[in-house]
């Protein structure tokens, strides 16, 4: 199906280019040479769809992670290798979890003690990782200081059941390039030897050791570890556009829509909600169907723009649920049904994940994830 042929399906669509996940996943493979993969896979793998990239996936992961059970069973139809979940399960779900051979993450005893109990009433066991919080204040257990969380530890590993198979921690901001950025990195790391060191002495069993996610495996080279966290980077993402050309990663999705209507302005003439854009001189205009019901947010009203015929054009007004209005006045070739790339390459221009997530003060894996499940997604190079 071409795209001439899209138009007359879909109002807006994502094109996921599996050849360019491959590519990104021998590229890691490359620069991690001595780490394992771990391929994060959540928010339905970054808004990628899992069951749809997974294919690609398998040829470079060494094992996933996910933040929920269901993720975590999407994974496991087309793959065998170890699945962690980073968050906290329910209670109702850890049987179903370990019956599927999904890994849990153990942040305190108490979390442990529910878990140990809920599957010793299955009959069941399950593997774990231990998370330590060592600075970003959310889960895990506290480990600033000499012994500290020693006996939480202790009461942890009491459970015959769980059967502890890695230990790690997450860098609050691991790719900050300010002194105090890294200074508070080299900080959580130094927290996390000193627990390594302390889990040693007492015969706790630690597996394997992570604690960078792409932007710290990137800029801390010295914390990689045993494995790696990759989550964008698979994906042609990473914390900047400088580091995806660096390391020549290639663009995975293309999100387009069409327009649906041109019209003509005049001078004064106001567009969308508010009337917070008005023409200040005869103006060409195209209607777009996209909006931020599909995952285009209004937050990137007044800053964003779009590619038409590889050019740029600036988005007017105020994004709406449904549609949104771009400038033609300077492509007056631009007819109905034309094409616009709201995010990826179209000839020499490129519009990054990166670029959006500055218009709406966000970060580019936002930018995906948002990206609703009214926009299909269509998958090339299978």
């Amino acid at each position: 199906m071409n795209q001439a042929d899209y138009a007359k399906i879909h109002r807006t669509y994502a094109e996921i280019d599996l050849d360019a996940i491959r590519e990104n996943g021998r590229i890691a493979k490359a620069a991690f040479p001595r780490q394992n993969i771990l391929f994060v896979m959540k928010a339905d793998a970054y808004g990628h769809g899992i069951e749809g990239i997974l294919p690609a996936a398998e040829t470079f992961a060494d094992e996933y992670a996910v933040a929920t059970v269901e993720e975590g069973l999407a994974v496991r139809k087309g793959s065998e290798k170890p699945i962690l979940l980073f968050g906290p399960v329910p209670e109702g779900k850890m049987a179903l979890a370990a019956q599927n051979g999904l890994s849990f993450t153990v942040g305190s005893a108490e979390y442990a003690e529910r878990l140990s109990d809920q599957l010793r009433r299955n009959g069941l066991s399950a593997d774990c990782q231990l998370k330590i919080d060592t600075g970003l204040n959310r889960s895990g257990v506290r480990f600033w200081g000499e012994n500290e969380g020693l006996s939480e530890l202790r009461a942890i590993y009491s459970h015959e059941n769980l059967r502890f198979r890695g230990t790690y921690t997450h860098f609050a901001c691991g790719e900050g390039a300010d002194g105090w950025e890294r200074k508070f990195t080299t900080l959580q790391f130094e927290r996390f030897s000193k627990a390594l060191q302390m889990m040693e002495r007492e015969g706790f069993p630690i597996g394997v050791r992570h604690c960078t996610s792409t932007g710290g495996s990137l800029v801390r080279t010295e914390y990689r570890m045993d494995m790696v966290r990759l989550g964008m980077l698979p994906l042609g993402m990473s914390y900047s556009n400088e580091s995806v050309c660096s390391l020549g990663l290639s663009s995975v999705m293309t999100w387009k829509s069409f327009v649906a209507q041109i019209k003509h302005l005049e001078a004064g003439d106001a567009v969308s909600y508010g009337c917070t854009f008005r023409a200040e001189k005869p103006m060409r205009i195209g209607l777009v169907t996209c909006g931020y019901a599909d995952g285009y947010r209004r937050a990137y009203s007044g800053k964003a723009e779009a590619l038409v015929q590889g050019r740029r054009v600036r988005v007017l007004g105020r994004i709406a649920m449904d549609y949104m209005m771009i400038d033609l006045s300077d492509i007056p070739s631009a007819q109905l049904g034309e094409a616009v790339t709201l995010l990826g390459k179209d000839g020499d221009e490129w519009i990054s994940a990166q670029e959006i997530s500055e218009w709406g003060e966000s970060v580019s894996g936002e930018v995906t994830a948002a990206i609703s499940h009214r926009v299909p997604r269509i998958y090339e190079n299978k």
